[in-house]
């Protein structure tokens, strides 16, 4: 395969962009990968399945920014071309994703470039190096501190267009005091006590292999899917595409101790599954399907999450991460947060000023709308 685009220099560093399927792509990530400890979702477990799920008019391109023969940090620029509102037409360039919503569906978290040691890439590096043909440069839910908003050129403006809390459990403070119990709010602490004693003994089960993960997928599918039917939406895997990425991600990627599945049960029933993503010693929960009880004090939800945090620290992992967002569950059972922010880096053009000021107006517009209602209701 070729080499698509010619290096970009800035001083003694300089970037290439290669296609997703170069035979150099491989070994570039996972020298970089083995320095940097990422996040599952930047491992080439996730990224290899990723990219072989896509069809070929989707793919990213790899850009790596080298120090001399050395590649000192990498990451996926996927390409797509936008026009929002029916005028603004924007080149985006999407950090590990795609630009396409079908497909980054996945919900990367933790994105970033990966960097070898003592090597860091900021926004200012970064747009410096890259070839001057994109308008927009899309950064989603990469971890606070990651990237300085305010560390650009001149030349270009940064918005930060969404930041939620990302809550984790301490694992080895689990392990300290013996009882995650203990590390909780009194009430949390309560609720998950009084849903043990109503549904009696509880049993985890671990898949063991391929086969066995597949099949608490599949049920954890099927809880999943009935339970958002009962709200009139489709669920996280309605979409096709996603439920094979996941199946095969399973599949290839269990045996390397990446994947884990669990399946609560008490009297023989399902409470509910667990699908999981580790690397690192940072355990993701990345989705659950739940069983639908009639008795409210049974939190299968909580009942779920604790046992799986309870596994996870005994299995010696650092931390048990919710993954970003703010449903409340996530902050009961959390111990410390961290925040996830989305960024987009603009060229200062003027069709997207003309296009800030309109939405401020909009928003304006909305916000006093909404004081008349208040004062009228009043």
């Amino acid at each position: 395969m070729r080499q698509i685009a010619r290096p970009a220099v800035l001083a003694d560093m300089a970037v290439a962009l290669l296609d997703a399927r170069h035979p150099r792509v491989e070994p570039i990530w996972r020298t970089l990968e083995a320095a940097a400890r990422p996040s599952y979702f930047l491992t080439w477990g996730w990224i290899s399945t990723w990219l072989s799920a896509l069809p070929a008019a989707a793919l990213p391109r790899l850009a790596v920014i080298s120090q001399g023969p050395t590649p000192v940090a990498a990451c996926f620029l996927g390409r797509r071309r936008q026009l929002r509102h029916g005028v603004i037409s924007s080149r985006g360039l999407h950090l590990n994703g795609t630009g396409i919503a079908g497909f980054d569906e996945l919900c990367v978290e933790h994105n970033g470039v990966l960097c070898a040691p003592e090597t860091a890439c900021s926004l200012r590096t970064l747009t410096a190096l890259l070839p001057a043909d994109w308008d927009e440069l899309m950064l989603p839910a990469t971890d606070a501190g990651t990237f300085d908003p305010h560390d650009v050129s001149a030349a270009y403006q940064v918005h930060v267009d969404r930041a939620v809390s990302a809550p984790f459990v301490d694992l080895a403070r689990v392990r300290a005091t013996g009882d995650y119990l203990k590390l909780l709010g009194a009430n949390t602490r309560s609720q998950i006590r009084r849903a043990r004693k109503t549904v009696g003994p509880c049993a985890l089960e671990v898949a063991g292999s391929a086969d066995h993960a597949a099949a608490i997928y599949r049920e954890l599918v099927a809880l999943h899917t009935a339970s958002w039917r009962e709200r009139g939406e489709p669920g996280a895997f309605a979409d096709p595409w996603f439920d094979r990425f996941h199946r095969r991600l399973i599949a290839e990627r269990f045996a390397h101790g990446e994947i884990e599945l669990l399946r609560l049960r008490a009297g023989g029933e399902t409470i509910g599954c667990t699908y999981n993503l580790i690397a690192n010693g940072r355990v993701l929960f990345y989705q659950s399907g739940l069983a639908r009880f009639a008795d409210a004090h049974i939190k299968p939800g909580y009942l779920c999450q604790a046992a799986a945090i309870e596994h996870a620290a005994a299995s010696g992992h650092a931390i048990y991460d919710f993954l970003g967002g703010d449903a409340r569950y996530k902050a009961s059972l959390s111990t410390d947060a961290t925040r996830l922010v989305w960024l987009r880096v603009q060229r200062r053009l003027a069709r997207f000023a003309v296009e800030g000021q309109v939405v401020r107006w909009k928003r304006a517009y909305v916000a006093w709308k909404a004081a008349r209602s208040t004062a009228a209701a009043d």
